[in-house]
């Protein structure tokens, strides 16, 4: 009874910060290019939304906090332990799940740090990149689905490919998302675009951009790719993902076309094969039965 409590209070505190959330998307200014993050990444806005200014828009009963700088965002949250509390001017990116149920955001500061709201539900939620605000509608069109984990390395495989991109947000979220999505897209050969995380063989003796990308395609019958940058250049360079692959190697954003293109085509193939063979098979058994009969029929 008690998990079943602690279960039922998890789950009205995630519902009460999605409306939240929800009510802060529908006010938060449209983010532009300018932004750091996104020059640094040479990533698109695309629908991403900023922290406003200050919560004058927000409804007088809102649990979200806004502060102008960290100092200022430090004390709202000694004094406001109970409240969301959000800085101005950090990229806000919304997580939906496969309903379209928008759960939480995702806020990325000038610097590239990443963090989710406190008390919202992370898992199974995921961003569709350059989908024109459209939602899960605009995969209806495209020929794979591709899924990164973050939303600037979901981007540029956005740019390369020139369709929607899955952003999962970490590596640990890919498997969830991609059984999810194969559940509502059964037809729908998927690609996970991996991170190959080397530098943290040496640390922790594993690489959990690469293993939970192969979980998640293995998960779907889908197919895994990685990033290949030019001789010596990943370590020394400290590269590691399909952003890095268009904007810090000198193989560039044609790579990442080259390299995952080439995969969604080929697994496209096989997709294409394999429909045929069903097709077939029940031909080919009627001609063996037929041929049977005749046998049959002259003995």
């Amino acid at each position: 009874i008690k998990q079943q409590n602690r279960k039922a209070e998890q789950q009205a505190l995630h519902i009460k910060v999605a409306d939240a959330i929800q009510q802060l998307l529908t006010t938060a200014p449209a983010a532009d290019s300018e932004h750091p993050y996104l020059k640094d990444k040479h990533a698109r806005p695309g629908d991403l939304r900023i922290v406003p200014q200050n919560a004058d828009d927000l409804p007088t009963d809102s649990i979200i906090k806004i502060g102008k700088n960290w100092q200022e965002v430090k004390t709202l949250r000694e004094e406001n332990p109970d409240y969301i509390v959000l800085t101005a001017g950090d990229l806000l990116l919304a997580a939906q799940d496969i309903h379209g149920q928008i759960w939480s955001v995702q806020t990325i500061q000038p610097s590239g740090a990443k963090l989710f709201v406190a008390g919202s539900k992370k898992e199974n939620n995921f961003h569709v990149v350059g989908g024109e605000s459209q939602g899960l509608t605009v995969l209806d069109a495209a020929p794979a689905i591709v899924m990164a984990e973050g939303y600037a390395t979901a981007d540029t495989l956005s740019q390369a490919l020139g369709y929607p991109v899955i952003a999962a947000f970490d590596s640990g979220n890919l498997p969830k998302v991609a059984q999810d999505l194969h559940h509502k897209y059964p037809h729908k050969p998927i690609v996970i675009a991996g991170d190959d995380d080397h530098h943290l063989e040496s640390t922790l003796g594993k690489n959990p951009g690469k293993e939970k990308a192969l979980e998640a395609a293995a998960l779907v019958n889908g197919s895994a790719v990685f990033p290949i940058f030019a001789p010596s250049e990943r370590d020394s360079k400290k590269l590691n993902d399909f952003n890095d692959l268009a904007n810090k190697s000198t193989l560039g954003i044609e790579a990442v076309k080259r390299q995952v293109g080439s995969v969604v085509k080929k697994i496209l193939q096989q997709a294409k094969q394999n429909s045929l063979l069903k097709f077939q098979s029940p031909i080919e058994s009627k001609r063996q039965e037929i041929k049977q009969k005749r046998a049959l029929v002259r003995w």
